[in-house]
C-alpha cells in the first residue's frame, strides 16, 4: 500500500507540473493584458473622464462633410467641451452624468440639423485632426472621412450647399457662335 500511494502521489506530482510548465506560456502577458474596446464607428478619446466617441465625417463630392460625434461626461462634476474641424467649432457644457449627441437622426441630439463642414483639408478614405479640449485640457484626434459608398452611410451625405453651375445666357450665346464658327470652316 505504501508504494502505491508513492506513486499516486508521484502521478499527482507530474499532473500539476505539466500544466505549470508547458501550458503558461498559454496565459502570457500579451493574451492577458487589458483591452478597451470601443464598438461602433468613428475616432474616440477619453479626457478627464469626458468620453468622446463617434466623432466621424461623412462628405459628399463637394467637399462638405456631416460631421457627427457623442460626449459623455462621466465626471461629478459639469465639463466645458469644444470641438472643432474645419469650419466647425462646436462649444457647449455637458453636466454630470450626461450625454450630448450631434448626429439630426438621433432623438437626443443637440441638435435637428446636420452639423456642415467645410474647409476641412481631407478627402474621402483620408483622416483629418479634429480638436477636442475639455476644461482646458486639449487633444488631436485623427478621425475618418467617409462617404455615402456604403449603404448605412448614404443617406447621412450632407446635400451640397454649393449651387450647381448652370451656364450663362451669355456663355451659352458664345458656346453657340463658337459651334457655328467651326462648321463654317472658320
Amino acid at each position: 500500500m505504501k508504494r502505491l500511494s508513492r506513486l499516486a502521489l508521484a502521478a499527482t506530482a507530474v499532473a500539476l507540473a505539466i500544466p505549470m510548465s508547458g501550458c503558461a506560456a498559454l496565459l502570457s502577458a500579451q493574451q492577458t493584458h487589458e483591452y478597451q474596446y470601443n464598438g461602433g464607428d468613428g475616432a474616440w478619446t477619453t479626457i478627464d473622464d469626458v468620453d468622446v466617441r463617434g466623432l466621424l465625417l461623412i462628405a459628399n463630392n463637394n467637399d462638405e462633410a456631416q460631421f457627427f460625434y457623442s460626449v459623455t461626461n462621466n465626471s461629478p462634476e459639469p465639463a466645458q467641451v469644444e470641438i472643432s474641424v474645419g469650419s466647425a467649432d462646436e462649444s457647449f457644457q455637458v453636466a454630470a452624468g450626461e450625454t450630448v449627441v450631434q448626429n439630426p437622426e438621433n432623438e437626443n441630439s443637440r441638435s435637428t440639423e446636420p452639423l456642415v463642414v467645410t474647409d476641412y483639408d481631407g478627402i474621402v478614405g483620408s483622416q483629418v485632426d479634429v480638436d477636442v479640449t475639455v476644461n482646458g485640457t486639449s487633444e488631436v484626434v485623427k478621425t475618418q472621412v467617409l462617404n455615402g459608398a456604403l449603404p448605412y452611410y448614404e443617406e447621412l451625405e450632407p446635400e451640397s450647399t454649393v449651387p450647381e453651375e448652370t451656364p450663362s445666357a451669355e456663355a451659352t450665346t458664345e458656346d453657340a457662335h463658337a459651334e457655328e464658327s467651326a462648321e463654317a470652316g472658320h
